[in-house]
């Protein structure tokens, strides 16, 4: 008894890090339109499903659903994407599939300017701006919340091989609350 269940947690690991694991790459050369892994309870003789995945014709992923092991509903996310493969949009639902969250994602020509967070009525939650140097590096993200108030502030600073250094986040009232260094091993 315990046996069967084991071989079938093993190998239901084994499956879905395998699918999971598939690239980019792979999902676009054999034109795969979506993933779906199942479990089977070996002991009680039931299927269920564990997570689904549909693509784009360029591998990327337009809905990532994870449900609980009873078969409800435990994550759900769709995108939307640009002709050049970045997300313009992110919607986050929640357990009644029922949205929570929207995200927008505006680019300029080669970054992402702004995102706006809208809640489940379509309202405004916060909108981040983001600003880069000559060579494009994201150097500041500054939040405001649906009044335009600012919520936080992050600042960026960069090693001299362009490589994040360190990214200070500050409050509203220009508190520093956190400080988030990066170090690189060569």
């Amino acid at each position: 008894m315990n046996q069967k269940y084991f071989f079938s947690a093993v190998l239901f690991i084994t499956i879905s890090f395998s699918v999971s694991a598939q690239s980019k790459k792979d999902i676009k050369k054999y034109k795969i339109k979506s993933v779906t892994v199942t479990v089977t309870d070996q002991e009680k003789e039931k299927t269920k499903k564990d997570s689904y995945k549909k693509f784009d014709a360029n591998g990327n992923v337009l809905e990532d659903v994870e449900y609980n092991k009873d078969g409800s509903l435990k994550k759900k996310e769709s995108y939307k994407y640009n002709k050049n493969n970045e997300i313009t949009e992110e919607v986050i639902y929640d357990t009644k599939g029922i949205i929570k969250t929207k995200t927008v994602t505006e680019y300029n020509a080669e970054n992402p300017k702004s995102e706006i967070v809208y809640g489940s009525s379509g309202e405004v939650i916060e909108k981040t701006s983001f600003i880069y140097n000559a060579m494009g590096e994201k150097t500041q993200e500054l939040t405001k919340d649906a009044k335009g108030k600012t919520v936080k502030k992050s600042v960026y600073t960069y090693d001299k091989n362009g490589l994040k250094a360190e990214r200070k986040t500050y409050d509203a009232t220009g508190l520093l609350i956190s400080t988030k260094k990066y170090t690189y091993e060569y």
